[in-house]
């Protein structure tokens, strides 16, 4: 075991996460995120554990890339470092899907109600996954030295717009949520995954720069 980083469980010893795919629904009735993340390795792995960094989520399922579940534990939370949740990983593995929710009282979440607001009308979302955070939105190697690249789609209500430290893909309205695609192609350190959700509009401030805000 070679645990680089005393604020991760991260092991220099095992498989390297490289990518993340991660789809997430906002709910701010329970704020939660149903979510699931499909972690890609650097290579093929061989039979043995790889431990993420989690903190408040409730893992419903995991699976690899074949379609088999993948058996895990997830340790009794710690103060600081949150949860170990420990993958047993079989023969050629080259991803992991992790099924799960996170908790209404998630470190990196701020929910704020209408009345919270500018506007006055509409809850906003907003993270801050800075310093070690980001372990409670998504369960990964959550420390500076395993940086990703990443591919997320937000499902949010359709009155809202959802934004990412990312590149725009596209938006997609269906009835009453729209799906939000992004992508970022550069490889980041986990605490710059960021993402906000509310009544938001843009301005151009000029041909290389915008401003995203409340209308009001």
């Amino acid at each position: 075991m070679a645990r680089l980083d005393p604020h991760s469980y991260a092991d220099d010893t095992q498989p390297k996460v490289v990518s993340l795919d991660w789809e997430a629904r906002v709910d701010f009735p329970s704020r939660t995120l149903e979510a699931a993340a499909t972690l890609t390795l650097a290579a093929a792995a061989k039979v043995g554990p790889l431990d993420l960094d989690s903190r408040g989520l409730e893992i419903t399922s995991i699976s690899d890339d074949r379609g088999d579940a993948v058996p895990f534990t997830l340790a009794a939370s710690e103060p600081i470092l949150g949860a170990r949740l420990s993958l047993s990983l079989g023969e050629g593995v080259r991803s992991v899907t992790i099924r799960y929710r996170t908790a209404p009282d998630a470190s990196a979440l701020q929910w704020l109600e209408p009345a919270q607001t500018a506007g006055g009308v509409q809850p906003y979302l907003f993270s801050q996954c800075q310093a070690i955070h980001a372990r409670s939105v998504v369960p990964l190697q959550d420390t500076p030295s395993r940086r990703i690249t990443y591919n997320a789609a937000l499902t949010v209500p359709a009155a809202l717009r959802a934004l990412m430290a990312a590149g725009f893909v596209a938006r997609e309205v269906s009835g009453d949520v729209a799906v939000e695609r992004w992508s970022m192609p550069q490889p980041l350190a986990p605490y710059l995954f960021a993402f906000a959700v509310g009544d938001l509009a843009s301005r151009e401030l000029g041909t290389r720069s915008r401003v995203w805000a409340e209308p009001s």
